[in-house]
């Protein structure tokens, strides 16, 4: 293995004063910090001092720190949080026990190390499935089978099913109830975001899940809300600051039965509901639509009984007129019936308003009238069965081709209506001696 060789190296080199003169001039700078502030420094210049005694120390740390091949204690070194270091202090080197110098590591156990430069030196690589990486991190070794040696709280270094290192001994996890188990007491200090040290100590055991060592037997857990003392007594695994048994905040919380029973019925009431209101209005509207068609239809048939009244107005007129020939009859007949046409439209807003402006008939007449149109709708109309002849008002049966077929307005509706036409002037008498009717008749 190639390595990247960038410090000098030194085969005599007195350990003991590279691992004294850092503690010392820790002190150092401790004492120098209090002697700032017992003179009344203000906050941001004692921050600015530590800043400074902080850097001037983590580079005399480098300083005092091994170089690669120098000598070394091949003694592990855990502080109060058991945390691994050596006599090297460097974060690319760790000593040796086979040949007691400071080398290079090749192995890691997470993707980032704090202080690591890629330009000095390759990250290590990560150990693959079936090894681990020892705490020196000095190479990848094979899993331990159970029984055998491993590190401290380095369950990873196990081999076997549920493994966990207790007394820095390998054990599998499946010691049953009442049975005989091993524990592991490990006292531990962490320190809070204000600096103060926290004392923790954990116990663990290789009995099964829902059972916990006590007195080296396994003894079944607690369930929720009985007390406890230590997370492992309680099936949660966490025992509440109040010494009871609860849930821990990454557990799941089942949902009961019934809230799903409410929430179903909840949305198909929801659902139905949205449904009514659609149905109400679909009701509402459709009543809307039907009484206009209800309301075109009869503006129809009423339209069509005033047709029929000038009609039968028109052939009284005729009737009594019989001196204009009989080309002169039909175009008044085509005129008439245009007139005729053009009173059926439909029905809008200002529908009285232009039917008062384009007919010449009496304001009774029109269809805004109460009375007319009352007596229109109640009134059955006979089937008139003769009609007024053109000489002197003599009974004459229906001509082939008339209206005898369509529904006639009552005999009182005409006589209103006679009474309310104007009166015509009276007819000339004709002398058949005249040249002129005469000629006419030739």
């Amino acid at each position: 293995m190639h390595h990247n060789n960038n410090y000098p190296t030194s085969t005599h080199t007195n350990i003991t004063s590279h691992l004294f003169l850092p503690f010392f001039f820790f002190y150092f700078l401790l004492l120098l910090y209090y002697f700032f502030y017992f003179y009344s420094y203000t906050h941001h210049q004692m921050k600015t001092i530590v800043s400074l005694l902080l850097l001037l120390f983590s580079v005399t740390s480098n300083v005092l720190a091994l170089r690669y091949g120098e000598q070394c204690d091949a003694t592990p070194l855990y502080s109060s949080t058991w945390q691994y270091d050596d006599s090297c202090q460097n974060v690319y080197l760790y000593c040796d026990p086979a040949t007691n110098t400071c080398n290079y590591k090749g192995c890691t156990n997470s993707d980032y190390m704090k202080g690591w430069d890629l330009r000095i030196h390759g990250y290590p690589e990560r150990c693959k499935a079936g090894t681990y990486c020892p705490d020196d991190k000095s190479q990848c070794k094979p899993l331990v089978n159970p029984g055998g040696r491993c590190e401290l709280q380095r369950d990873d270094e196990c081999a076997g099913q549920i493994p966990i290192c207790l007394n820095s001994t390998c054990f599998v996890k499946a010691a049953p109830l009442n049975g005989v188990c091993v524990q592991d007491i490990t006292d531990y200090v962490s320190y809070d975001a204000q600096g103060y040290a926290l004392r923790q100590r954990i116990i663990r055991d290789n009995c099964i899940q829902g059972t916990y060592c006590s007195n080296n037997k396994c003894t079944e857990s607690y369930q929720n809300g009985y007390t406890c003392s230590q997370d492992r007594e309680c099936i949660s695994q966490t025992c509440g600051t109040n010494g009871v048994c609860v849930n821990g905040p990454d557990v799941f919380h089942t949902i009961p039965t019934w809230l799903w029973a409410v929430l179903g019925i909840a949305v198909l009431l929801f659902i139905l509901f949205i449904l009514g209101i659609l149905w109400i209005l679909h009701r509402y509207q459709s009543k809307k639509e039907r009484a206009k068609i209800i309301n075109f239809f009869g503006d129809n048939e009423e339209f069509a009984k005033y047709a029929m009244l000038e009609e039968d107005g028109g052939d009284e007129i005729t009737a009594a007129t019989t001196h204009v020939d009989h080309h002169e009859q039909g175009s008044n007949k085509e005129n008439n019936n245009s007139q005729r046409t053009s009173m059926v439209f439909l029905a809008h807003p200002d529908y009285h308003v232009s039917s008062a402006l384009g007919t010449t008939r009496p304001l009774s007449l029109l269809p805004g009238s109460n009375t007319s149109v009352s007596r229109l709708r109640n009134s059955t109309p006979p089937n008139p069965t003769h009609r007024l002849s053109s000489s002197g008002g003599s009974i004459t049966p229906p001509l082939n081709g008339s209206r005898s077929s369509m529904p006639r307005a009552s005999t009182s509706d005409l006589q209103q209506h006679n009474n309310a036409t104007p009166s015509l002037p009276p007819l000339p008498t004709l002398d058949h001696n005249d040249p002129h009717y005469q000629r006419r008749t030739n």
